[in-house]
């Protein structure tokens, strides 16, 4: 039989179950009765032929746990489950891998249901009235939580009666149901929301979630545009994601209505072309990100005031932006400004003194990147300022000793670069250096003898070379530190060596 645990009840040894005749009912008994039972556990179900050993056993045992509050079934193999009529207690409930099973298990009447996860469930084509019950109570009272993933067959899912279900529903996940065409409207106080691997039609069914504040897209297919997703009324949004939605070409016009909104991710839609200018209203906005956009060429000017509580942002792999946002200035609140991969990013733009709460720019991959504005040096809040992989940056700029809080200083893969500034050696705070993949410098600053090492040589931890020799030093720095450990602890490793 393998292991009962698969519903949460049982450990049990495999070689119980050759033993025992389902026939029997004393023989189902005494096995029930072994005090090894548990309420939880991890799952494993047994080989197929034992088929009419499960039945029998399976609905002796739900009948014989009727304080049990949360029960996970993986892999059963049966086409449909027996009733859990007796199981009113449940407050978890978790079906994995039932992959034969053809209808959901009637579990709406489980009034104390809070959370639901439903996941590998390829015979399953329709859910409907099976689902919820006969019970005249309203089915799923008090579920908050419910998630379908790996659904591939699954076509219609349809309330009772046509309205509204799950009344205190606040969290649904679904994800990989590439069939589903028909959904109940789910009730509107839903607060986090995540649609992954699923038909565009899916979004029409979440129209006026007034108390949605998560909300996650991703890999959408044939979504162009969000019909009506948002709104009118301002829902209190703080999170959004849209993520590989592969023909998404506009978002919708009401993202700048989003007032509570605080983080916003926007990657791999390469066919967005532009942001809507009404994203500058965002103000309680806080980290933005936008990554592998390769259609977006401009971003939309900031005006005063717009996006004033910004602190991070950080934009990766768009092919065709050549420029940052004009007014980029305007936010004061910046702390964190990331470019990865913008292989057509020239520089940074004028005025980027004024973002005087930066304290960390990356700049990485920028091809036709050629200079550092002279007004980074007005940046005395500046604490990390990494560079990798621009190839066009002939000199970091002797400027930056101004950057008076500088803790760490990275440059890698710039073979232009081929001197050290002199004012780095005023850099006194500075902690953390590391220069790979530069040929000039890693010459002029290898230790003791290079002609830049004088100017470096404060900096309490430095790595100067290639990622392996970074490896093989931290390798060097363990057997070190082993070696070096105090007298007892030399004393107790050979004592255990000469055991040995």
């Amino acid at each position: 039989m393998g292991h009962l645990d698969s519903l949460g009840l049982y450990w049990g040894d495999d070689q119980d179950c050759p033993n025992i005749n389902p026939e029997e009912e004393s023989a189902v008994s005494r096995f029930l009765e072994r005090k090894d039972f548990h309420s939880s556990g991890p799952s494993q179900w047994p080989v197929p032929d034992s088929s009419i050993f499960e039945e029998v056993v399976i609905k002796k045992m739900l009948r014989r746990q009727q304080n049990l509050k949360r029960l996970l079934v993986k892999g059963y193999p049966g086409n449909m489950f027996p009733p859990w009529i007796d199981l009113i207690n449940l407050t978890v409930v978790e079906l994995i891998d039932c992959e034969k099973c053809e209808l959901l298990p009637t579990l709406g009447y489980l009034s104390l249901l809070k959370s639901l996860f439903l996941r590998g469930m390829h015979g399953v084509r329709h859910i409907g009235k099976e689902f919820y019950g006969e019970s005249t109570i309203r089915p799923f009272l008090a579920l908050s939580e419910l998630v379908l993933i790996d659904f591939p067959n699954l076509q219609e899912w349809i309330s009772p009666d046509g309205g509204e279900i799950f009344p205190s529903l606040s969290k649904i996940i679904i994800n990989k149901c590439w069939k589903l065409q028909v959904m109940p409207e789910i009730i509107s106080n839903v607060q986090h929301l995540e649609l992954r691997d699923c038909p565009a039609s899916l979004i029409h069914y979440f129209r006026n979630l007034v108390s949605l504040t998560v909300l996650v897209v991703q890999n959408v297919k044939d979504l162009s545009s969000f019909p009506g997703v948002f709104p009118a009324n301002n829902p209190p949004l703080t999170s959004l994601e849209i993520i590989s939605c592969h023909q998404l070409i506009l978002l919708p016009s009401e993202i700048g209505k989003l007032t509570s909104l605080k983080s916003l991710k926007i990657l791999w839609c390469e066919e967005l072309s532009s942001l809507p200018q009404d994203i500058q209203n965002l103000n309680a906005l806080e980290s933005l990100e936008i990554g592998d956009c390769h259609s977006l060429m401009f971003l939309p000017e900031i005006r005063p005031g717009g996006l004033s509580n910004l602190r991070t942002l950080s934009i990766e792999n768009c092919s065709n932006l050549s420029s940052l946002p004009m007014g980029l200035q305007h936010h004061t609140s910046l702390e964190h400004l990331t470019i990865m991969y913008c292989p057509s990013l020239i520089t940074l733009p004028q005025g980027i003194q004024n973002l005087s709460a930066l304290r960390s720019l990356t700049i990485l991959s920028c091809a036709e990147f050629v200079f550092l504005p002279d007004g980074l040096q007005n940046l005395m809040g500046l604490q990390s300022l990494e560079i990798r992989s621009c190839p066009k940056l002939a000199a970091l700029p002797e400027w930056i000793e101004k950057l008076v809080s500088l803790r760490s200083l990275a440059i890698s893969d710039c073979h232009n670069i081929r001197v050290l500034p002199e004012g780095i050696k005023h850099l006194t705070v500075l902690q953390h250096l590391s220069i790979q993949d530069c040929s000039e410098l890693l010459k002029r600053s290898t230790p003791e003898s290079g002609e830049d090492w004088l100017k470096v040589s404060h900096v309490p931890y430095k790595h100067i070379g290639s990622p392996e020799q970074r490896q093989l030093s931290e390798a060097d720095t363990l057997r070190i530190s082993i070696e070096c450990g105090s007298p007892e602890q030399r004393h107790l490793s050979e004592a255990g060596s000469s055991s040995n």
